[in-house]
């Protein structure tokens, strides 16, 4: 768990890690090689799991020998099918981070959604979604790191 307090808001104990995976992890399919290890320090505090359409159809070789879960989506209406995917969480506390039209649910159904910007830019939609809006996946990774970046960027 990652707990961050936020002065104006309730304190944030973060369990659960939801990712989107092209333009947010990878570019053109492929993982950025900055993201592994980013997965990997993140992972004893939180469970990570990854949804995508698999646009490329690389996501499986990707993310293996990583610690997270890969859900390839299979219905029609993916922002659907991404916010209903949280569900099955409960109660914990979820942070989610994507950059497409079809984050725009799952962004702002989590608990804290982060937009990225990224190689391929990022849908308005996912952006006036989000809590937070970085320029590169590694940022927001950062904040998860360093939770004193989310106390001076949410704080009210």
């Amino acid at each position: 768990m990652i707990q961050a307090v936020i002065p104006g808001r309730e304190t944030m104990n973060l369990e659960v890690l939801v990712l989107d995976f092209n333009g947010t992890l990878a570019l053109d399919g492929q993982m950025l090689e900055s993201v592994r290890d980013c997965l990997i320090s993140l992972a004893p505090s939180l469970e990570i799991h990854i949804l995508t359409s698999d646009t490329c159809g690389t996501v499986i070789r990707q993310c293996r020998g990583l610690p997270v879960q890969v859900k390839v989506l299979e219905s029609r209406e993916h922002t659907q099918e991404k916010a209903d995917y949280l569900d099955q969480f409960g109660s914990r506390e979820i942070v989610a981070i994507g950059n497409g039209a079809n984050d725009q649910l799952m962004l702002e159904k989590a608990h804290l959604g982060i937009a990225v910007i990224g190689f391929e830019g990022a849908s308005l939609k996912a952006l006036q979604s989000a809590d937070l809006v970085v320029n590169k996946i590694e940022d927001g990774f950062g904040l998860l790191s360093a939770t004193q970046r989310l106390k001076a960027s949410l704080r009210r």
